[in-house]
């Protein structure tokens, strides 16, 4: 961070190229290992998801399908705070308190089907599932018209809303084939699950499954700078850098050198410092102890994740989350209440995302203060 600042920390990126965000681009390109070809930042998650829309926008208007400009997403999920992403978001608490009636309902409320086995939405058990909520998601697709969607938005596994809701094996790849087939984009928002999170660089990498765009922000910066970015996969890629008059994207300090330098140094400490399988090994260890000590409380309705990126579902409501927040205070834990888990929204679930740094003893102590939260708080 210093290093950047003395070489330099600010230059507008319509007046001046930067080695460093070109290089940013690059190495993301690099990791994603797909069919990404294009890469180019912004400043925070929300922001990102509205210029990935935009990107899907302008990839049918290029074509001249102007129709098809509706983006569409699934039940408990979250894609940002802004008007247009709370529409293809589900966030309903932010929709309540910050739009009142802003917000198109004939478009806003047609949403997919989730992924969450445990509360499965179509009534069915992992062990006799068909995937019907892949189904169901086509069908609402096509009653409400392909024609006029562009994109799809999706968490590869919904994080802050539902809780970690990992989906089936083979649900991204047969949702991909059935948008592939009505000619529309599937945007993954990483924003939470790439970048190292959930054990690869990229989520949708362990569903075999390739998005035509993908957001990245959180861990790109690590706390250290607001950033964000997009993946666009070559062929869509090219077809905005041909264009006469180009495609036109971002802020003032979008892709900024001290921004993307910084990032640069992230994705260098994650690779080189923590490592993919070391996360991966944290998160085994990370589920096993949650399981160990907390399995024999009654309240615990499920346990799930991936790599660092776990929840804890209990049969609660979520009611009693303040309660259990400030209880988790006194015990030294700071615990995260998700806003639209279980069978009717109201459950309470609690995320966990330790740093990539946690140790062994670390997650031992980690669960042994949120176990006392229960002793306590019940």
């Amino acid at each position: 961070m210093q290093r950047q600042v003395e070489r330099l920390h600010f230059a507008y990126r319509l007046h001046f190229r930067s080695d460093e965000a070109e290089q940013l681009a690059a190495r993301l390109v690099e990791l994603s290992d797909d069919n990404k070809g294009y890469a180019f930042f912004l400043n925070g998650g929300s922001e990102a998801s509205e210029a990935a829309y935009r990107i899907a926008l302008d990839h049918y208007r290029y074509q001249g399908k102007d129709q098809k400009n509706v983006a569409l997403g699934r039940r408990i999920t979250n894609h940002g705070n802004t008007i247009q992403s709370l529409e293809y978001g589900d966030d309903r608490a932010r929709k309540v308190n910050l739009l009142g009636s802003a917000i198109d309902p004939s478009i806003s409320e047609v949403k997919l089907p989730p992924c969450y086995c445990l509360h499965c939405p179509m009534g069915k058990a992992p062990q006799n599932c068909q995937l019907e909520c892949v189904t169901e998601s086509l069908d609402i697709i096509d009653r409400f018209g392909a024609d006029r969607i562009a994109c799809i938005f999706i968490e590869p596994i919904t994080a802050s809303s539902g809780g970690a809701l990992v989906p089936h094996e083979r649900y991204m790849r047969e949702l991909k084939a059935g948008l592939v087939e009505r000619d529309i984009l599937l945007i993954a928002a990483e924003i939470v699950t790439g970048l190292g999170r959930t054990g690869e660089w990229f989520n949708m990498k362990t569903w075999d499954t390739e998005a035509d765009i993908t957001i990245v922000g959180k861990g790109l910066g690590a706390g250290f700078t607001p950033i964000s970015g997009l993946l666009v996969s070559r062929s869509i890629g090219k077809q905005l850098a041909s264009h006469n008059p180009p495609h036109f994207i971002g802020h003032t300090y979008s892709g900024n050198p001290l921004s993307t330098g910084i990032a640069m140094s992230v994705l260098n400490t994650v690779e080189h410092e923590v490592g993919l399988q070391a996360i991966r090994h944290k998160g085994r260890y990370l589920r096993g102890t949650l399981v160990e000590r907390l399995s024999n409380l009654p309240c615990i309705a499920d346990i799930r994740g991936q790599g660092l990126l776990w929840a804890v579902e209990t049969t609660l409501n979520r009611s009693l989350a303040q309660k259990f927040i400030h209880c988790g205070h006194e015990h030294g834990i700071n615990l995260y209440a998700c806003r639209s888990s279980g069978k009717d929204g109201q459950a309470l679930t609690f995320l966990f995302t330790p740093p990539f740094i946690i140790t062994e003893g670390e997650i031992d102590e980690l669960v042994d203060r949120f176990r006392k939260v229960f002793d306590h708080a019940l």
